[in-house]
């Protein structure tokens, strides 16, 4: 007999869930079932968990927040090939999709279909939805099928059933989606990989409970996804675009999200890293912008991030030997940079108090705090030459990182670090670690990388941010949730603002291969604009400003209490 996995994803379905498995098991009785909770606050976690009991075949997955229906699926994708199945059925959990028509579907997989899809709108399908819902789904999905050349009369609804050897043969880490323009993407793959398709008539039936989850900006995503593919056929169409040879023999092995512990993931991009720099790419002004690890986004949270990473003792090695003359030579740009977002934050910050400033590296800032406000300043800096540096200027800097402080270095009311998040080992290590030293209403004033904004969206791999050295790329929804699961309320989101000269910014067009930027850097006018100072806020590089509302303490036994009642059970 084959071996079925069905899966659906839940939300806040806590009057929909029992019904749904104990009728999945009904019309599939030989199946198993994984179902993806995204941490309902309605308690469907916990009903799921009770009903493992009842069902051994039952598995459930419990991630820590929404990260999107698409990404559910793929999880569900890539269990169902590590789990030896044969075939694989997603549906909704709302009952718009009846289990009633998982025996057809599994029937269809079995005489060798590879894909199946339910559908409104072929002959004998319907759908409950009113007339402005009909008319935007029928919409969609003659936009969807128009641009891209889809032989389907349905491409939006989940409930569809796939063979896993087909699943194998395409490329699942390629798709991009991540909320419900995934189903359209998916159908895309699969058109292209000329794999046997089918359609069977459903009654789509309105939920029986709950709302929609579908949203404004899903919908507009939806359409961008549209229009990104259908730009890819026609580069395909006219032979700008082809398909790459497999990079399954590219694939590093990677080890679990430090954010949620998932080890699921889907490939970003591919490590593109060189050898023979000497570590000079761990420079605060290094130029290596196209070179960087294996860039993967975790199927549990989203978090995106370098996997694997270098041991933390090496990383750690590696900016302790950091020399960077480069960086004192724009010095001005870079007191002009602390100044300006500093008076940005200044009403949300205690007006004095001790100040510690983690990768203070050249103290830059240390001295702006010191002569822009009332606090008592020190920082804490891995690289032994920017803490040399300090001491000459007079600075109080520690050489190491936060968790080497010494433990008697702590209630601090501010603490801050600038671009040093996504260079860190383990951001929620180093998050609690900042709640240590904070005293309870002490403010953490940082900027990062914030990737889910429009100009790495726009440029894809070729975002200049993507480096050895950054290990991760977070987005405001992802930091407000790390911040929170570490006693922290987040309470100012803003764009940070970097200055620069027009020399230092001809150095980065010139890595990025600009043409004439080095010959421009190197004559009259190029030196001139080393007194230019041009300010960047594309919005790719956020300032949080969060207060410590919890000791770590009480947030983690909290957490353990959570995560106890939030296992992942029945397999």
């Amino acid at each position: 007999m084959a071996k079925i996995l069905i899966f659906t994803a839940t939300y806040n379905e806590s009057d929909n869930i029992t019904s749904l498995i104990k009728d999945i098991n009904s019309y599939a009785p030989g199946a198993d079932i994984l179902v993806v909770d995204d941490a309902s606050p309605d308690g469907t976690g916990q009903i799921l968990d009770d009903l493992t009991q009842e069902f051994p075949q039952l598995q459930v997955a419990h991630r820590p927040r929404k990260a999107g229906l698409g990404s559910a699926h793929m999880l569900a994708m890539k269990r169902a090939i590590e789990g030896g199945y044969d075939f694989l059925v997603t549906m909704d959990a709302d009952f718009s999709h009846h289990p009633k028509y998982l025996p057809e579907i599994i029937e269809k997989l079995t005489a060798g279909t590879d894909f199946v899809i339910g559908s409104r709108y072929v002959t004998g399908g319907k759908s409950d939805y009113g007339f402005l819902r009909q008319l935007l789904s029928r919409g969609a999905n003659t936009f969807a099928i128009t641009l891209l050349g889809l032989p389907l009369k349905e491409t939006t609804t989940a409930y569809r059933g796939f063979r896993t050897s087909l699943l194998k043969k395409l490329d699942l880490d390629s798709i991009r989606s991540t909320g419900y323009s995934f189903f359209v993407e998916f159908v895309y793959q699969i058109t292209r990989s000329g794999s046997q398709s089918a359609e069977i008539p459903i009654h789509f039936e309105d939920r029986r409970a709950g709302s929609s989850k579908i949203s404004k900006i899903e919908i507009l995503k939806g359409v961008f996804a549209v229009i990104r593919l259908f730009a890819d056929r026609v580069l395909r169409s006219l032979g700008l675009k082809k398909d790459g040879t497999s990079q399954e023999n590219c694939k590093q092995p990677t080890r679990p999200c430090p954010v949620c512990e998932f080890e699921e993931n889907t490939v970003m991009f591919y490590s593109t890293s060189s050898t023979g720099k000497d570590g000079a790419e761990y420079q605060c002004t290094n130029t290596y912008h196209a070179s960087h690890g294996q860039i993967v986004r975790c199927l549990g949270c989203g978090l995106i991030y370098t996997n694997p990473q270098l041991p933390a003792e090496d990383i750690e090695a590696l900016y302790a030997d950091v020399e960077d003359a480069v960086y004192l030579d724009n010095i001005r740009a870079r007191i002009k940079t602390f100044e300006y977002n500093l008076s940005r934050i200044k009403s949300v910050l205690p007006s004095q108090g001790k100040l510690l400033d983690v990768g203070s590296y050249c103290g830059i800032f240390l001295k702006v705090a010191e002569n822009k406000t009332e606090y008592t300043v020190a920082g804490v800096e891995p690289s032994r030459w920017a803490v040399e540096y300090c001491t000459r200027q007079g600075l109080s800097a520690f050489c190491g990182t936060l968790k080497d402080l010494p433990t008697s270095e702590r209630n601090f009311d501010i603490i801050t670090s600038w671009d040093v998040l996504e260079h860190v080992c383990d951001p929620m290590a180093e998050l609690a670690e900042v709640n240590q030293r904070l005293r309870v209403g002490g403010v953490y004033a940082f900027s990062t990388l914030h990737v889910d904004n429009w100009f790495p969206k726009l440029v894809g791999e070729r975002w200049p941010w993507y480096m050895d050295m950054h290990l991760y790329y977070f987005t405001n929804s992802i930091l407000k949730h790390m911040l929170e699961r570490n006693g922290f309320e987040l309470i100012r989101v803003q764009p940070y603002c970097h200055i620069i000269t027009g020399e230092y910014f001809l150095r980065k067009m010139d890595s990025l291969g600009v043409p004439f930027a080095s010959a421009l850097r190197n004559t009259l006018l190029g030196r001139k604009l080393k007194d230019i100072y041009i300010p960047f806020r594309f919005g790719d590089i956020q300032l949080f400003v969060a207060r410590k509302v919890r000791a770590v303490s009480d947030v983690h036994e909290s957490i353990a209490v959570e995560d106890r009642q939030l296992s992942v059970v029945g397999g």
